[in-house]
């Protein structure tokens, strides 16, 4: 080997060292970096005549595990969905009270029926009465706010998919603008690793809002399609449309068209239970809160009012009562009529005529809402038939969801026990998505992130392997002094 030879293997080696300690000093800056893989560099054999002549950088790649990465994101978007879903269900579940609190809808059926059981013992109590009028007015209150409760789930869900589409929208703009980048730099054959890392976070919060799968094109490109089939970016990048609604109404649907559905490109997406084309993610949990999960529990919650109003809206109950006339319960005021059901429970009310701050009359809830004058202030027997009533074991309706007979306390304290249980399992099943996602994350950290431990050992060796290729130099440089001695 000539020394010209030597000097140039030495002064590559010096180079490749010197771009390798400066990959590792990278690594180690961008190591708490989110969405950071680890780069190293390739080296190749420069091979001049049949002998070598030093080393040449191939480029610099970044630490993939397909495998891993595809694992965790399947895990990410399962948790999103999720946790969408315990989240919405939780609201409702606590709009409703636990057993005990003070506020909870069991506890109000509760004391009301205490309230009337109470004034039997003393029907002449005026005090007794106006308890029962209040009891009365919490309960109808709950109602209400549980009602109020239902619909804000909703509007948050829709407002939820809004910013969700925006979000994916952005971010398959940045992808295309990326995936533009780095097919020109490829070209030119310069390292493309910081862009691939920031094109990987853009694809992350696409998917879990829209699980998706990633294929590679052409020149470092990639395309992207949601698990379900539909092209989101495959050159160019597809538009999601959605329209906000900012109020929303319990008789509101999708199958109406009162509220928006999914489009891409203008074509319209199936969103529904069986919409298969972007399941899972938050975005499917959000439309799933907004057109099945909140609306089922508004049927049932207006199911269990019906109940309550119809219990008290009848003759044999209150024989002042004529055809038409609303009982102690009202809807809005006035009678109930079951075609009137769709959002009963949040305009269900007391009864003005036995309320004095309405123009009513307290002993009404004695002698009957119809009566024309007060009866005898001892007579007990309209309100034995109001407190038989609540007790009365009836069957479910078909909306209240129950294939039990039970009282009306009965009903209220089955459907908090239904919402409670539905939200502890969703609950459970979020955590257990959570823990696969923290295990699967940090498997693929332990594949494509940074490790110090390994920078540090890798950056021993590349000082040792520069210092040699150093010490190589000092000696050709001594020798050609030694030469031109002679």
């Amino acid at each position: 080997m000539s020394i010209s030879n030597a000097m140039n293997n030495a002064y590559s080696g010096l180079s490749a060292m010197s771009r390798s300690a400066e990959t590792v000093s990278n690594n180690v800056s961008n190591a708490l970096t989110e969405g950071y893989s680890r780069q190293q560099v390739e080296y190749a054999a420069t091979v001049l005549g049949n002998q070598g002549s030093g080393v040449r950088i191939e480029g610099i790649t970044r630490s993939e595990d397909v495998l891993a990465t595809r694992l965790r994101r399947n895990a990410a978007a399962d948790f999103a969905n999720t946790s969408t879903k315990a989240d919405a269900l939780a609201r409702l579940a606590d709009a409703l009270g636990e057993p005990g609190d003070a506020g909870a809808l069991a506890v109000q059926y509760a004391a009301f029926e205490d309230a009337l059981s109470m004034a039997i013992s003393a029907p002449d109590s005026v005090a007794l009465q106006q308890g029962i009028l209040l009891s009365a007015k919490r309960l109808a209150t709950t109602f209400n706010q549980i009602s109020t409760e239902v619909n804000r789930v909703r509007i948050d869900a829709d407002a939820s998919i809004a910013k969700n589409v925006n979000v994916v929208n952005a971010s398959l703009k940045q992808i295309e603008s990326l995936n533009a980048e780095i097919r020109m730099l490829s070209m030119s054959g310069r390292n493309v690793s910081a862009l691939e890392d920031q094109r990987q976070s853009a694809v992350d919060r696409v998917n879990v809002i829209i699980p998706i799968r990633q294929t590679k094109v052409d020149n470092g490109e990639i395309a992207i399609f949601s698990q379900g089939g539909a092209v989101l970016l495959n050159g160019s990048a597809r538009t999601l449309e959605f329209t906000q609604t900012y109020l929303i109404a319990p008789s509101m649907t999708l199958a109406s068209g009162a509220l928006s559905g999914l489009y891409i490109n203008g074509k319209p997406i199936d969103v529904g239970i069986f919409g298969r084309e972007i399941e899972g993610g938050s975005l499917s949990a959000s439309f799933l809160v907004r057109d099945s999960i909140a609306p089922e529990f508004q049927t049932r919650l207006d199911a269990l009012s019906v109940d309550l109003i119809e219990r008290l809206q009848n003759s044999s109950v209150d024989p002042t009562l004529m055809a038409g006339d609303a009982g102690l319960f009202t809807d809005a005021g006035g009678f109930y009529s079951p075609i009137n059901e769709i959002g009963i429970s949040g305009r269900i009310s007391v009864n003005a005529l036995v309320d004095p701050a309405n123009g009513g009359d307290i002993w009404r809830l004695r002698d009957g809402i119809g009566a024309l004058t007060q009866g005898a202030v001892g007579e007990s027997g309209q309100l034995i038939r109001l407190v038989n009533a609540m007790g009365d074991i009836k069957p479910a309706s078909a909306n209240l969801g129950l294939a039990i007979a039970m009282s009306g306390a009965g009903f209220a304290e089955e459907i908090t026990s239904f919402w409670a249980s539905e939200s502890s399992r969703t609950d459970q099943d979020n955590a257990y998505k959570q823990s696969v996602y923290s295990l699967l994350r940090t498997e693929e950290l332990h594949a494509t992130g940074v490790d110090i431990d390994k920078e540090m050992q890798s950056l021993l060796i590349i000082e040792q392997a520069y210092a040699a290729n150093a010490r190589v130099i000092s000696v050709l440089d001594g020798l050609m002094k030694k030469l031109l001695e002679i």
